[in-house]
């Protein structure tokens, strides 16, 4: 199969992953949005999706994608071939998604979660899809980055469902802070009660706002 590498350059992103703080997100206009997994299903509109987590369900958001929407999912190096971990992952890869290499750690287990970001375009530490969606925007260069529905709670996802377990997500994007930093990245957490307390934590209003915001 085909890999694939990040090229573009986006300044501003959300990051709207399915923690029910993000019901009812509204977005300014000209802010790049990045939906994870689930989010795709809600949100009033989007310029990316991505997973690392090419589950049944994402496969099928994979094969019915929304028009304008540019889909990207980080997938172990041998997704494809019979030798992937789960029949989802030994499927061909799709026409219309984009494949970087998801790059796996040491850390917690059998989630074999990677802390920091990838310096490399064409790959994505693994561990979590919306941590994965900050190395992606990472990727794109932005200077600003707002998260949303990052509650890391085990409240229901706005689409449905119960997320699996979260307890690894403060250790996981608080691992992210000295290369965002260095790069000059500023990041904002729009959940008020989130447990990931890495960045500055407010509602989802005042971070959309924050969004538009030059930057310091």
């Amino acid at each position: 199969m085909k890999w694939g590498q990040v090229t573009e350059h986006h300044p501003r992103v959300a990051i709207v992953a399915s923690g029910p703080s993000a019901r009812g997100l509204r977005l300014p206009e000209g802010v790049t949005i990045l939906a994870v997994n689930g989010a795709i299903d809600w949100l009033d509109r989007a310029d990316y999706w991505f997973t690392l987590d090419p589950s049944e369900a994402n496969w099928s958001r994979m094969h019915h994608q929304r028009p304008g929407v540019l889909y990207v999912a980080a997938v172990p190096d041998n997704f494809g071939t019979r030798a992937a971990e789960t029949v989802v992952m030994q499927r061909p890869a799709l026409d219309g998604v984009r494949y970087l290499h998801r790059i796996a750690g040491d850390g917690y287990g059998s989630l074999r979660c990677k802390p920091g970001l990838c310096e490399d375009t064409g790959g994505v530490h693994t561990g979590n899809s919306a941590y994965g969606a900050l190395g992606l925007a990472f990727h794109f260069g932005a200077r600003r980055i707002a998260l949303f529905g990052v509650d890391a709670s085990p409240d229901p996802r706005i689409e449905g469902g119960l997320p699996g377990g979260l307890h690894h997500l403060p250790e996981l994007f608080s691992s992210t802070l000295s290369q965002l930093r260095a790069a000059g990245v500023m990041v904002v957490n729009g959940s008020p009660n989130s447990r990931v307390e890495a960045f500055p934590r407010m509602t989802p209003a005042a971070a959309a706002k924050w969004l538009e915001e030059p930057p310091c």
